[in-house]
Order: C-alpha cells, then structure tokens, then sequence
C-alpha cells in the first residue's frame, strides 16, 4: 500500500539551513534549474552577505537529502533617513520528486516562524507566476509591474536559448525578429555610441566603494531603494560568475556619474547587466548618464543581449543607445512583465503602514510608486 499525502509530508522534516547543507542544496538546484552552481558562488550569495549572521534559509529534509529550499537574500533597503534590513526570497525550490505535498506552504511558514523578530520588516521579492498563488495566501501583495530595457544584438542566439524551455517565445521571438526587433537592432546599430566629448569615462576592473557611497549620497532617492555602504558595494558585486566594472564619468576632475556592469555567460547566452546607476536619483547631467552607457554598450559589443533597469537613465539616453523597454511593442509581445511584491510589517494599532521605520518616513511598503530599487536589488545573480 502506497503512502498517504499526509504520510509522505510527514517524512520530511522543515529545519533551519544547516552548514553541512551547502552541497545537497547545489544538487538540489541542479535537478531543479538544470545547471550547476559552484560552492564559491553559494558562498559569496548567502554566506558573505554582510547584513547577517547566518544563512536565512529552510529547508524540507527528506532522510537526510534535500527536498525543498527556500533562502533569502538580504538587502539594506532605505526611505528618508530610516534604513531596514529586508529579506529577498531567492532560488526557492522544490525538488520534482516533491512537489503538491505542501512543502512550499510548510518552509514558507517556518521561514515567518523563525524570523518574526528578526529582518522581517519587509519582504520583497519579483516571483515566477508559478509562486505567486502561494506567496498571496501567505500575506504577501501584489505592488505592480517593474519594466526591464533590453539591447538585443543577437536574435537568432536569444530565441535558441528559450528553444528548450519555451518554444512558443522563441518561435515569436524569431517571427518578430524579422520586423519589429529588427527595426529595434538596425536602430541599436546605428546609434552613434562615442558619449558626449566633456565627459571622460574611467573603467576599473573593481569597485571603488568609498568613491561611490560619496556619489551615492551626492542623490539619494525619495523613494524605496537600496542603501549603499561599503559593505554593499563590497558584497554585492563579488559574484564569481560576474566579470564586473565600474564606470565612472568625470568632468572638471570630479566624479559626476557612475555605472557598475557584470558580464556573465548562462544558458549558451552572454549577457550584460546595468546593475547600478548613480546618482541613483538621476540629478546627473542627462550627457554624463549617455557617456556612461553608450561605455558599456561599446565594451559589450560581442553580448547577446544587455539589460538595464531603466530609472534613473533618462527614457532618452536608454533610446539613444538602443535599449527598449518590456512593455512596449515588440518585447511586450514577447514576455510577462516583471512583478513586484511585498509583505509589509504586521499593522499595529490600525495604523494602516506598520511599524517602525515605514511610519517614521511616512511611506506605505505596499505603494509600488513608492520604490526605486535597481537591479542592484534585485534577485541578479
């Protein structure tokens, strides 16, 4: 006689993340995503994270292999003068062998459970539709779409790499490749890309914390976003699988704007990533942003595909150098846009923000209009 559903959610057991865990959650997200992830990039992703002390993660133990995941990545996020340490779930799986036996439900409520004192103040987080249901019936809401600007240079290789998962999107992806985004890629290559003569644009192959925290608060945005420190800037952009640089755009001697840019090569695909922009709250000159872009789009010639935020670029400077939002024709017809949820502090006192430090700033979490976070922020790795 075959085990019960109850029965068989029973055998696994819903526990902490444990230090002897590192390789069965490696396995665990090559049976489920199909590529391997090495034991440095595990460590640089949750273990450095400087905001705590431990590895915010649970997992589904199932005789001693892993069944289920669910680790969060921390971020600073920051309203006004109040900064509060927030949880991004991240890479939460559940191995196919396990799935529809509530294990999802069961981590998820362990994960609130152990955590309630903690960095919980907020959770944010841009999930697959398939998570969604259940993210909303465990208090998480729904804030809006976050558009992505993409410079695709390469169609053909683009549309092979969705082949294997998604061969409706990459047929389409062809079909208007041969019209709408080859209009899109003939304006992306005849965009002059040489950036306005009065800024110069310094390329370092590291990050220059301390130069660009003083940027950073040179224009810090009014809106939700990521606090920049040293310890971000020294954490976030030491991904193993990124070749990262630092462009900084000078005029007069001075730092006037910045780019940080990684390069990865997934899926047969290279990519680049415009992860962070500074003055995050675009109060640079609208050249010195352009200078800088059109930087990275020169050294990412041989990318398939570049991929940018967009804010606080000027919509200009992102057309200028061929870069074109999600949510306009042609990518629209192409993808689900991004969408971003939240799970706010519990309300106290019918105070309709939560506690301490949303109220202080006067800022509801779950106003989509309310953020600005980059894909510095983001679940980018």
């Amino acid at each position: 006689m075959g085990l019960t559903q109850t029965q068989e959610q029973n055998q696994a057991t819903i526990r902490p993340f444990e230090p002897g865990d590192t390789d069965g959650f490696l396995d665990l997200y090559e049976a489920v995503w199909g590529r391997r992830k090495s034991a440095e990039w595990f460590e640089w992703r949750f273990e450095a994270n400087p905001y705590v002390d431990e590895v915010p993660m649970v997992v589904a133990d199932a005789d001693g292999q892993l069944a289920g995941a669910e680790p969060c990545v921390v971020f600073p996020l920051a309203v006004g003068d109040e900064t509060v340490i927030a949880f991004q779930p991240a890479d939460w799986m559940v191995h196919p062998d396990h799935r529809r036996r509530g294990l999802f439900t069961r981590m998820t409520e362990r994960l609130l459970e152990d955590y309630a004192d903690g960095p919980e103040s907020c959770y944010y987080n841009f999930p697959s539709d398939a998570i969604m249901p259940g993210l909303k019936k465990l208090g998480w809401q729904e804030i809006g779409t976050v558009p992505t600007y993409y410079r695709i240079q390469d169609v053909e290789r683009l549309a092979g790499a969705r082949l294997s998962t998604d061969r409706l999107a990459a047929k389409g992806m062809l079909a208007i490749g041969q019209a709408g985004l080859s209009l899109a890629r003939g304006v992306s290559s005849l965009t002059s890309l040489g950036g306005p003569s009065e800024y110069t644009v310094e390329r370092h192959e590291t990050v220059p914390a301390e130069t660009l925290v003083q940027l950073y608060e040179s224009g810090v945005p009014d809106r939700v976003h990521i606090r920049r420190d040293e310890a971000f800037y020294n954490w976030r952009f030491g991904n193993p699988r990124w070749e990262t640089t630092t462009y900084l755009a000078k005029a007069d001697g001075g730092v006037v704007a910045s780019v940080i840019a990684a390069t990865s090569d997934d899926e047969d695909l290279r990519r680049v990533w415009v992860l962070d922009t500074l003055p995050a709250d675009g109060s640079a000159p609208a050249d010195s942003y352009e200078a800088l872009l059109s930087a990275v789009v020169e050294d990412g010639a041989d990318a398939d595909v570049l991929k940018c935020c967009g804010a606080p670029m000027p919509a200009t400077v992102l057309g200028r150098c061929g870069f074109r939002p999600d949510d306009e024709f042609p990518l629209s017809s192409l993808s689900s846009r991004t969408k971003a949820v939240v799970r706010a502090p519990t309300p106290e006192d019918g105070d309709p923000v939560g506690r301490e430090p949303w109220l202080g700033a006067g800022v509801d979490p779950t106003d989509g209009g309310a953020w600005a976070v980059q894909l510095c922020g983001r679940d980018v790795a």
